[in-house]
């Protein structure tokens, strides 16, 4: 799931603007950011964004920018839609109107996706067969190291949940791991996890195993980057010590030849809180076939509507 595309529109929050005359809408939003003498970086963290490199995109014309954060935008700097679009007023009215429905809850409950790495929120769509009773809302978080995407996922789940009555979510590998660890105090109904990484500390072990790093070197460095780019922090591994907290009515899929997550990893997790276990026979880490994809869809129905 995590490599899955759907090639569809965001949905609700993550209504999304297409821009097609050139860069313009980029360059106005370079402007804006120049005119107030802020850093890309600086710009990232007004608007909630993790990473410096998504304005930077957003300014080049290689990324769109979601309703939600064009709202942020409007209310941070005290702007209006005539500053950021060339539109008639026609089009304005489309535009009001547009966002109204991307921050206005149609329903009392929705489902709320976290992507794994290297994935998007964007993939919540793959989710709109549950439409018709939840509002289906992607996460929106930039990738980066467990130990600093953390204040993001809680903040924008926060925003999500005030919202609405009653919140499920579906957290797909890392995504599971920062709802167990990040998200335990929220009231959340109902959990789905696919594919999740239910010891992170094992995995940190097999990559110093890997790489040869033994524990005295990682507790002096700190933190280490490892040749494949991925980073380990010393902090945040002795953090894993900490026992979660985790008490969410949670259902998992689990693929029966996962290589990144052992079976009596994902069997103990199960166990200590109380889960279900779905087992996908052949299935490896990552669900992507259409078989696999259809199994999950079947799989969220049966635990959504069948164990009620």
């Amino acid at each position: 799931m995590e490599s899955t595309r759907t090639g569809c529109k965001n949905i609700k929050t993550k209504t999304v603007i297409k821009i097609n005359m050139k860069n313009e809408f980029g360059l106005k939003i370079k402007k804006i950011r120049k005119d107030r003498g802020l850093t890309q970086q600086e710009f990232a963290d007004s608007l909630g964004y993790a990473h410096k490199s998504t304005i930077n995109k957003i300014e080049s014309g290689l990324e769109d920018m979601s309703y939600q954060k064009i709202l942020v935008l409007l209310k941070e700097y005290m702007l209006s839609a005539k500053d950021l679009f060339d539109n008639t007023e026609k089009e304005f009215e489309k535009i009001d109107e547009l966002i109204e429905k991307t921050t206005k809850p149609q329903k009392d409950s929705c489902l709320v996706y976290i992507h794994g790495l290297y994935g998007n929120s964007g993939e919540a769509n793959f989710y709109s067969f549950l439409a018709n009773k939840y509002d289906v809302i992607g996460l929106d978080y930039d990738d980066g190291n467990p130990w600093e995407v953390k204040d993001k996922i809680i903040h924008e789940f926060s925003e999500i949940s005030k919202k609405y009555r009653n919140v499920y979510l579906i957290a797909n590998s890392i995504g599971a791991f920062y709802a167990y660890r990040y998200l335990s105090s929220f009231k959340i109904k109902k959990a789905f996890f696919i594919s999740p990484l239910v010891n992170m500390r094992k995995i940190i072990d097999k990559m110093m195993k890997k790489y040869s790093i033994t524990l005295e070197r990682f507790k002096n460095e700190k933190i280490i980057v490892l040749e494949n780019g991925q980073a380990i922090s010393f902090d945040f591994y002795q953090s894993l010590d900490n026992v979660d907290h985790w008490d969410v009515k949670t259902h998992i899929l689990y693929g029966q030849n996962d290589k990144l997550v052992d079976h009596e990893s994902i069997f103990s997790f199960a166990s200590a809180h109380n889960c279900s276990l779905t087992i996908l026979k052949n299935g490896d880490h990552y669900f992507h076939t259409p078989g696999q994809l259809k199994c999950i869809k079947k799989w969220i129905n049966e635990f959504m509507f069948g164990d009620l």
